[in-house]
């Protein structure tokens, strides 16, 4: 039987289709590894924009009276030698026939009332005073803390992280004369300094760093 013998341009046209095959399959699948990979950007992307970085929670900056009754009212205030001379007597609180200046401000009520934290922070030390009842100090930051004398009850533990407005006791009565059962002594002591809680209310825990 006779062969038959291919023609010279046949074997050149079907090497050419091959590669065009071979070439087209290439760019098929190169375009959908592109799409996979634009895909999985989009989806990094999206998460980074809903997600919310974890960062330690801020300290509150609030700085609130250490009461939320509005019948306490002041007994003694805090005592400035830049004060004139009628304001300072007013400020001497009276103790076995001694006048002591007042280092903080003494409330008193009729009725017995909450004491609150006047800001964020924990409780370094609990204690009590001969005089003064029960007394909790509070440390907001190494420069800052409070101290709250004459509680009745004491309703916190030494290194209880707590909250502005937190109740951390009860008011109660103490050695000085002529005071209310109801009272609360409160110093507010910055870089170790006392300073007037006036002033101490209308600043915030950055003012005190």
């Amino acid at each position: 039987m006779k062969k038959r013998k291919l023609k010279g341009f046949v074997l050149p046209t079907l090497y050419v289709l091959v590669i065009g095959v071979l070439f087209i399959s290439i760019a098929l699948l190169g375009n959908a590894l592109r799409v996979n990979t634009n895909y999985g950007n989009m989806a990094v992307d999206a998460i980074k924009d809903i997600t919310v970085p974890v960062t330690n929670v801020t300290q509150n900056s609030q700085i609130v009276r250490p009461y939320t009754d509005d019948a306490v009212t002041i007994s003694k205030s805090y005592y400035d030698m830049q004060d004139e001379e009628t304001k300072q007597q007013n400020s001497l609180v009276y103790y076995e026939n001694t006048y002591l200046q007042n280092s903080g401000i003494l409330y008193s009520s009729d009725k017995e009332f909450d004491v609150v934290s006047a800001s964020d922070g924990t409780v370094s030390k609990i204690s009590q005073d001969e005089i003064l009842g029960n007394v909790v100090e509070i440390t907001h930051n190494n420069n800052l803390k409070t101290v709250y004398y004459s509680l009745k009850e004491v309703l916190v533990k030494e290194n209880d992280t707590i909250a502005a407005n937190t109740v951390i006791g009860k008011s109660g009565d103490n050695g000085l004369e002529n005071e209310s059962e109801n009272c609360l002594l409160f110093e507010v002591y910055y870089n170790g300094e006392a300073m007037d809680p006036e002033d101490f209310y209308n600043m915030t825990l950055e003012d005190l760093q």
